[in-house]
């Protein structure tokens, strides 16, 4: 995991370097504004007192003998001064390069590169992923990669790069006081090892918990109409509040072991001060070690030293913060397609509408198939109607056809070609779709009904829109085509949704359409107007349609019954009425339930007074 990291970190190297560029000029301004500092102390001391040792001024330059002490005093005042504005500049830029090289950029390519592979997954990943959960691989797990980017491989240079620094600066003013002061830092790394290996399982637990709170979240905004219908407006409260105490109640374990490693860290670094002001007073006590330059600066340089070393902590922090999303994010990345063009497809520029199941069996779970050998060819033109109760495999036999999903044995043919052939969007350009739930994007009604072929002009549009009966009432919109809809379509009623979904398949004008149940959601008066309407639509296409009702199963050339994921009837209506079977008794209960309506919706005869 570590090195997938540092081969991401990689990528954005020459935003590393400028922010680690501009860090080490900070580093050279802090300690030049250090030195001059102690320079300063030291010239003060020997103004007061001519017997102590003389002032080292850099690079071996010395004031002119006629200054006074006031003027040798302002000349390191200016020098100070210019240091720190010159270090307000070059921290205003750091803080720029830092926000704009790194965090914005990787996160943004990161979060693209995880949408993009979300695309070319297959239906299985979205079977085993909860929605709540993939939004906060692309949010949140994707901010704690940026966060190893940032926040410990560029760190861990810095800290590197000032240690080091510091280290031969406290070299070169006195060995023995640097090894002496610096003999407890192994005891950091120990400590360092020790708080990461106890934080890491508790950051993976977070990332798990806080998908509960998106995915508890997100249920809620969209099943609000569920939830004030049942009036469990107050569940859903104290189910959040649960998963968020939960949530909490981790966090505040991980921060308590986060509050204790730097108090920790800090006090091993102080007893390093411990030591410079027992051996570092006697060495300025023996005139061993300058008060200004030795003692004064020697301090500066061990407090950056030891605040770098603490550093070590937030760095920890963050590697572990890092690997628990990175490991979501690269399950992400990493996850095989699954379903995806062959490297060499066949060509199918528009198929002429010929489909096939050849012995085809499908499991979304191993041993517990959907469907088994199912065998059926379909002439072009034809419109197969698929009946059976709820389970039986409908909709998964459709699904087969645009290749959402692969079966695990047999093959689906189109045109007499394995699909698996085929290039995936070529293929699903030759299929009409109209699924159970019809789903619908914030945005106008003429881009939803031209999703599938943006390019369609308006009057393509229309022309949809007129052949699935919804032109009069998008016509009826305040804006007509122009209306934006609002998220899910929840500004227009179910049958309007299901009608702009069938508009939307009929613009790909497509040699196979697949119909799931396209009238289930529609009045009656609306379910006639759509049945006429495709009969236009389907006339020269290869339609399968999902249909439970008696006007739509006439329409069939051929009718397959299907139960537990086989074929147990087949047949046009005629003939399925002639055959004892499940269809013969779903239709005569139709016709009798259609009989009653019609009973009750007679007026009354009154007769004798009475009725």
């Amino acid at each position: 995991m570590i090195a997938r990291l540092l081969k991401l970190s990689w990528q954005y190297r020459w935003g590393c370097v400028r922010v680690l560029l501009l860090q080490v000029l900070l580093l050279a301004m802090g300690l030049m504004g250090l030195g001059l500092t102690g320079l300063g102390i030291d010239h003060l001391r020997y103004s007061a007192d001519p017997a102590a040792p003389p002032p080292h001024w850099p690079l071996g330059w010395s004031p002119p003998m006629h200054w006074s002490a006031m003027q040798a005093l302002g000349l390191i005042a200016g020098g100070v001064l210019i240091m720190a504005l010159v270090r307000g500049l070059l921290n205003g830029l750091y803080t720029v390069a830092f926000a704009d090289q790194l965090q914005g950029k990787i996160v943004v390519h990161l979060r693209s590169a995880v949408f993009e592979k979300m695309q070319r997954l297959s239906f299985r990943f979205f079977d085993d992923n909860a929605s709540g959960t993939i939004i906060n691989r692309v949010t949140g797990d994707v901010q704690n990669v940026r966060l190893f980017v940032d926040g410990v491989v560029v760190q861990t240079v810095i800290l590197t790069l000032s240690l080091l620094i510091y280290l031969i600066y406290m070299l070169n003013i006195h060995v023995l006081l640097t090894l002496a002061c610096l003999a407890t830092t192994p005891l950091l790394w120990v400590t360092a090892a020790i708080f990461s290996r106890i934080v890491q399982p508790a950051y993976r637990r977070e990332r798990e918990l806080f998908d509960g709170v998106v995915r508890t979240i997100g249920e809620n905004a969209s099943g609000i109409h569920v939830v004030k219908g049942f009036a469990q407006e107050g569940r859903q409260i104290r189910r959040f509040a649960q998963d968020n105490h939960r949530l909490v109640e981790h966090k505040e374990r991980i921060f308590w072991w986060v509050s204790i490693f730097p108090p920790l860290i800090g006090l091993l670094t102080h007893l390093n001060l411990v030591i410079l002001l027992a051996y570092g007073g006697y060495l300025v006590v023996q005139g061993d070690l300058p008060l200004g330059t030795g003692m004064i600066v020697f301090a500066g340089l061990l407090q950056q030293f030891s605040g770098q070393v603490a550093n070590i902590a937030n760095i920890a922090n963050s590697v572990q913060q890092s690997l628990a999303g990175a490991r979501r994010v690269f399950e992400v990345l990493d996850a095989p397609v699954g379903v995806q063009s062959p490297p060499h497809p066949r060509r199918l520029s528009r198929a002429r509408g010929a489909v096939a199941f050849d012995n085809v069996t499908f499991a979304y779970e191993p041993g517990r198939p959907v469907l088994e050998n199912i065998s059926l060819d379909v002439e072009p033109g034809r419109c197969i109607a698929l009946l059976g109760a709820t389970g039986s495999g409908k909709s998964t036999l459709l699904s087969l056809i645009p290749r959402f999903y692969d079966p695990q044995e047999g093959r689906v043919r189109v045109d007499g070609i394995d699909v698996r052939q085929l290039d995936l969007d070529e293929l699903r350009r030759n299929v009409g779709m109209v699924f159970q739930e019809s789903f619908l994007f914030s945005d106008t009604i003429a881009a939803n009904i031209a999703f599938g072929q943006p390019q369609a002009t308006r009057q393509q549009v229309e022309q949809a829109a007129r052949i699935a009966a919804a032109h009069d009432f998008i016509m009826s919109m305040p804006a007509g085509y122009d209306t934006v809809l609002e998220e899910a379509g929840a500004n227009l009623s179910g049958g309007q949704r299901q009608r702009l979904a069938i508009a939307r398949a009929v613009l790909l004008e497509p040699p196979i359409l697949l119909l799931d149940d396209p009238t289930a959601a529609i009045d009656p008066q609306t379910e006639r107007e759509i049945l006429e309407a495709m009969d236009n639509a389907i006339a020269g296409r290869t339609t399968f349609v999902i249909a439970h009702r008696l006007s739509t199963l006439r329409r069939a050339d051929l009718i397959v019954v299907l139960q537990a994921g086989r074929i147990i009837q087949r047949g046009t209506h005629e003939q399925l009425m002639n055959q004892r079977g499940p269809y013969r008794s779903a239709a005569r209960l139709q016709e009798a339930d259609a009989v009653s309506r019609q009973l009750l919706n007679m007026p009354a005869a009154v007769e004798g007074g009475r009725t």
